[in-house]
């Protein structure tokens, strides 16, 4: 199974990567937030409809994705990943959009505590999620992934060129909380990397405009998975 992850699209489609999706068998694409740079909400339906037209996609929004972002992601032909656990081939991917605060004061900010808050929330019903799907899930093959805009602060993923770290506080203590595999991240632009913090693969492909994603090849018969930086 291939899922590639992309983030901060703001507003510029990159046909290099639609070329890439039809020249490749990819399973599921990961959008981590920042589809636009405050709307319009038309340019994020007709950008997440076109990607769901050629494989399954999850996205969440980020801090530059205007309040209605969040409804027309809902009602596109993706799937939400905001505040669920969604199942997809025995990979669990936690979502939750939005950032922690910035300088800038963009329109979907939200403070460390509500940040966490809403991560550990959305935690608390993995047990209920894996109980509604013991059918059809396999525990033993099981890979997590958290999905947010913000990266864990501290990281190779929020470190910006003056060297300093912005990520978010509530990401990177969510993370030493808990068990996940992999950590899919943006929001810092020139933060292109792939690294570890304890256990957990942080990846953060930078800007879609850039020609990068990343990607996670995982074994359909076991837990082993690759991540990597890809160019488009």
């Amino acid at each position: 199974m291939k899922i590639i992850h992309i983030s901060d699209v703001h507003c510029t489609e990159n046909k290099n990567f639609l070329k890439y999706l039809d020249e490749n068998e990819i399973d599921l694409v990961l959008v981590s937030g920042d589809i636009t740079d405050f709307g319009p909400d038309e340019f994020a339906k007709d950008f997440l409809n076109k990607l769901a037209s050629k494989t399954s996609v999850i996205a969440i929004y980020g801090n530059c994705d205007i309040e209605t972002i969040p409804y027309v992601i809902e009602n596109s032909k993706a799937i939400s990943g905001h505040n669920k656990i969604n199942l997809f081939k025995n990979v669990l991917i936690y979502g939750f959009g939005g950032s922690s605060p910035t300088p800038f004061s963009t329109p979907s900010e939200l403070s460390e505590e509500d940040l966490y808050m809403g991560l550990n929330n959305l935690i608390d019903y993995e047990s209920v999620v894996i109980e509604e799907n013991s059918s059809v899930i396999n525990k033993d093959n099981i890979i997590k992934i958290l999905l947010t805009h913000s990266p864990p602060f501290e990281s190779e993923a929020d470190k910006i060129l003056s060297g300093d770290h912005v990520g978010s506080k509530a990401v990177r203590n969510i993370i030493n909380e808990n068990d996940f595999d992999i950590n899919l991240c943006g929001h810092i632009h020139e933060a292109k990397s792939i690294s570890k913090l304890n256990k957990t693969i942080i990846a953060n492909p930078g800007m879609l405009k850039d020609n990068y994603g990343v990607l996670i090849t995982k074994n359909n018969d076991s837990r082993d998975f690759d991540v990597e930086l890809v160019k488009f």
